[in-house]
């Protein structure tokens, strides 16, 4: 055999396990869900997701951004897996437009085409955001749907509330962002809320909320943006009246949560009560509060019936 034939063979072997070494890694198995495989290129994916939607995240161990894209990925195959009980995840009459522009002026991205370009730095495709946004807008319908007539507004006690709210000529408003946990059978409370303090103080809120928080804004760092203080509960604006900017609260019990908050910014705006849209403002707020916390309950309850294992 002479020599340029061995260079050729050599070269030919030499770039084969290059190849089937770079197909290794990017494609090991790693996890099941059900009978749905998810491999090493997947989770790097959904690492890549979080990491765009909250940078911050950079500051935190490997393994540890790994773990949370394991979790994200488990609740987004389970949610699709209960969606596709009730009908086929068709994306043809999707209005994803209106999705992506909150989405841009949440982020504060001056245009659809600077966060577009923003993903692909992270190798995120348009088409990867429009499923994940689907599949996360069909989960709320499908949760509205079961749980709607449960709901129990005290239209009443609203009421009350807008009729002091409207002698004011002011009203503070809080930018916030929140930790939502609980408390699991073998962890003891106390313990938890010293394990989130200190992630707190070493890693900041932010990756703190994709660490531990079970709320969906879990993912953009537990960002839920600006609100209203006559729209929090009187044990909430308790928590919050002697915080300052940058701050946060002490564990508050919700129902069967805690809840953190951490106060971003707070401004006086001037206002103008419509009494009728304060109302529909106001009910729309606790109305998707109830249901967020019946998403977390079914969610729970469906998670038993799915086989995950990790190798």
């Amino acid at each position: 055999m002479n020599l340029l034939k061995k260079l050729i063979i050599f070269i030919f072997i030499f770039f084969s396990l290059i190849n089937f070494s770079l197909s290794k890694i990017n494609f090991e198995i790693k996890m099941k869900i059900n009978n749905e495989i998810i491999t090493t290129f997947d989770i790097e994916q959904e690492m890549n997701y979080l990491l765009a939607l909250n940078p911050q995240l950079n500051r935190i161990e490997d393994q540890e951004l790994e773990m949370l894209a394991k979790k994200s990925i488990i609740k987004e195959k389970i949610r699709e897996n209960e969606i596709l009980k009730y009908k086929k995840l068709e994306m043809k009459n999707f209005k994803f437009e209106d999705y992506i522009g909150n989405l841009v002026r949440n982020s504060n991205f001056s245009s659809q085409e600077e966060f577009i370009n923003y993903l692909r730095n992270f190798n995120i495709s348009l088409d990867d955001l429009k499923k994940k946004i689907y599949i996360e807008n069909e989960w709320k319908s499908l949760i509205y749907a079961k749980y709607i007539d449960s709901i129990k507004i005290d239209k009443v006690k609203l009421n009350k509330k807008i009729d002091n709210i409207s002698k004011n000529k002011s009203l503070l408003e809080y930018n916030l962002s929140e930790i939502v946990f609980k408390k699991e059978n073998n962890t003891l409370l106390t313990e938890l809320i010293d394990q989130i303090i200190k992630s707190i103080e070493n890693v900041g809120f932010e990756n703190t909320a994709n660490l531990y928080s079970i709320s969906d804004s879990s993912k953009v760092g537990g960002k839920i943006g600006w609100i209203q203080k006559n729209n929090l509960s009187d044990e909430i604006n308790n928590n919050l009246i002697n915080l300052n900017k940058n701050s946060y609260s002490k564990p508050i019990k919700i129902g069967n949560n805690y809840l953190i908050l951490k106060i971003n910014d707070k401004r006086n705006t001037t206002i103008e009560i419509d009494k009728k849209k304060e109302l529909e403002k106001m009910i729309m707020i606790e109305t998707t509060k109830q249901l967020d916390k019946f998403s977390n309950i079914f969610f729970n309850k469906i998670k038993l019936n799915n086989k995950i294992s990790e190798f």
